[in-house]
């Protein structure tokens, strides 16, 4: 037998390219892009901020939620089933959700940094002075909603073991999307061998939040951790948290890691 050349196609190699990016994009015709799913979100999780601060005028006016839910709707030219079949299909493909929720957040930092220059805030970082050290945290910046927290309550904790001897430890971020029914319970808490040392606090206004715990020098801190726990968490509720940060402040010259004699 005669050998035969096999004569390809030169549109193959195109073809072979075109169902590659097919395969790989998969995204169905009626779900939203990641782009434009991310400005429809923006606009909902604002949409359920102010349900969230008028809580007892839309609870009882399920025709006023749903015109507020409408208004984000129509203003992005899309019909409810759109939403619907879009959050279902970012649901089964967590990395793309959860970056355009970071971007989300981007966006609600920029927000609230125009809102405090324009209320004569300062908006530049906290300095942390000399006789300060911050402790690493899981997250600075992010969003609570009811259904991501665990029997109402945030958990946080600091990144690193303590094994420091006295001084003050600073719990500080700012919080948006509180209101009159919505008053969460601040807890920071540091562990010692053989106590611990509690403090409480009951946010009631948006704003900045400072939690400070003094402990004295003979004590050795262990850990630290603490939650932001919602008695009235609801099903709308959009809570935005900036700046979370922790400090321990030395007030002495005595090593901290060291017992004071």
């Amino acid at each position: 037998m005669k050998n035969r050349k096999l004569k390809v196609s030169p549109l193959i190699p195109f073809l072979f390219l075109a169902f590659l990016f097919s395969a790989c994009s998969n995204r169905p015709s009626n779900v939203l892009s990641d782009t434009k799913m991310e400005k429809v979100l923006y606009d909902i999780y604002i949409a359920e901020a102010e349900i969230n601060i008028n809580y007892p005028v839309f609870s009882s006016d399920s025709t006023r939620k749903q015109e507020l839910l409408n208004s984000v709707l129509k203003k992005h030219k899309i019909t409810e089933a759109v939403l619907d079949t879009s959050l279902a299909w970012y649901s089964g493909r967590l990395e793309k959700y959860f970056k355009i929720n970071e971007n989300v957040n981007k966006r609600f930092t920029e927000t609230l940094d125009k809102l405090k220059k324009s209320e004569g805030i300062s908006t530049k970082p906290r300095t942390i002075s000399a006789n300060q050290m911050a402790l690493p945290v899981g997250k600075e910046n992010f969003l609570l909603k009811s259904s991501d927290l665990q029997n109402n309550a945030y958990t946080y904790k600091a990144d690193t073991a303590l094994n420091r001897y006295g001084g003050s430890y600073d719990l500080r971020f700012t919080v948006l999307g509180l209101s009159a029914s919505l008053r969460p319970v601040v807890t920071l808490c540091i562990q010692c061998p053989d106590t611990a040392f509690v403090k409480r606090d009951t946010l009631s206004q948006n704003g900045l939040v400072v939690a400070s715990l003094d402990i004295p020098q003979g004590k050795l801190a262990k850990k630290l951790y603490g939650s932001i726990y919602f008695p009235e968490a609801n099903p709308q509720m959009t809570v935005f948290i900036k700046d979370f940060t922790l400090t321990h402040t030395f007030h002495s010259n005595l090593p901290v890691t060291q017992p004071p004699k």
